[in-house]
């Protein structure tokens, strides 16, 4: 039976950059046919690797502070550093996300730097069971029993099942007794109900600039009309705080005070579609009835407006840490993934 230092299960972002952040004999095992596959295509393919910006405020967790020591001992100028000693290049983008040029060089940057440190590699490999001994750790694989003293895992959570997101992690972590808090989609977009879907239906594929609202979080970037509801960034952003139950604010005219607008619009005979700031379609179909001449609404019509405008009131991702969008994520992957290697790498 091969023994190694550390079996690593999955060789998506983390444990990639735990494997080449120690120097040991270790194996990294993945049920998908080659590495990074989550990587490679994140971003439109050029992954959002970190944030200038990022600090333990990005994260939300329920252990308010767990993040705090990772982050603090892996940064994202560690990350960019690594890139140029590379010669890897990068963008940066608003908000201080940066992009890699090609998320695939980021890939074979991290398998290179694993292979460095000493890793094999076992592709469509599935951990079938994992049985704790006195020696460290039996895992049986469909490409036979391996041994190992130490296990990572890094299987990463149920978020996308077609590029082979699975629960193996959360089932080990039961089969250990670890604690284990309660999954709920983030990042993601929502679902509006169905009262309200024939106009999202009509403005699917159209975007603009909104504010998202959850509880205290609010976030300003595009929205995108879905054919069940709204998604993009900012949607993506507050998702990640939503409870079941909680209401979603939404503001398609941020900035603009509606009550001003009107009074400084109100003699115009044009309908309003053709004087608010959006694209004419999107306002017409969004105000129905309401897209009248400014001139001849009535004060009851006006308040109706003045309503129905700036919001819509509706009703609506193995470690307890999540961060929001932008990079942040990502650098989760890197920060926990070093930490662990800075540990392991003290194991002999």
């Amino acid at each position: 039976m091969l023994t190694y230092h550390t079996a690593i299960v999955g060789a998506g972002a983390s444990g990639l950059f735990c494997a080449g952040s120690f120097q040991a004999s270790k194996i990294v095992l993945d049920h998908n046919p080659r590495p990074g596959v989550k990587l490679a295509v994140s971003g439109g393919g050029k992954c959002n690797f970190t944030n200038r910006s990022l600090c333990a405020a990005n994260y939300v967790s329920t252990r308010k502070h767990f993040c705090k020591n990772a982050l603090a001992a892996f940064k994202p100028t560690d990350f960019i550093h690594l890139l140029q000693e590379n010669h890897l290049s990068y963008e940066e983008r608003t908000h201080g996300q940066l992009f890699a040029n090609n998320a695939q060089e980021i890939v074979q940057f991290l398998v290179k730097r694993a292979k460095a440190a000493h890793t094999d590699f076992s592709f469509n490999t599935q951990v079938l069971s994992m049985e704790k001994t006195n020696a460290g750790f039996i895992l049986q694989t469909s490409g036979g029993p391996l041994q190992a003293h130490q296990v990572v895992l890094a299987t990463g959570g149920l978020s996308y099942p077609a590029l082979g997101a699975s629960s193996f992690g959360i089932q080990i972590a039961r089969q250990f007794d670890l604690s284990i808090v309660a999954q709920r989609p983030a990042l993601c977009g929502l679902t509006f109900p169905k009262e309200l879907r024939d106009v999202c239906k009509e403005l699917a594929g159209n975007s603009t600039q909104a504010t998202v609202q959850v509880g205290k979080h609010s976030f300003t970037e595009q929205l995108l009309f879905t054919h069940e509801g709204i998604s993009g960034p900012a949607v993506l952003s507050a998702s990640l705080f939503w409870k079941e139950g909680e209401t979603v604010r939404l503001n398609l005219l941020p900035g603009l005070d509606m009550p001003s607008w009107i009074n400084e619009h109100k003699t115009l005979n044009k309908n309003i579609s053709s004087q608010l700031p959006l694209p004419g379609h999107m306002a017409r179909i969004w105000l129905g009835n309401l897209d009248i001449p400014l001139a001849n609404a009535s004060k009851r019509q006006l308040q109706d407006i003045i309503k129905k405008v700036p919001g819509l009131y509706i009703i609506g991702e193995l470690l307890d840490v999540t961060g929001e969008l932008g990079g942040f994520n990502l650098h989760w992957a890197w920060a926990s993934g070093y930490c662990a290697g800075q540990n392991l790498a003290k194991k002999f």
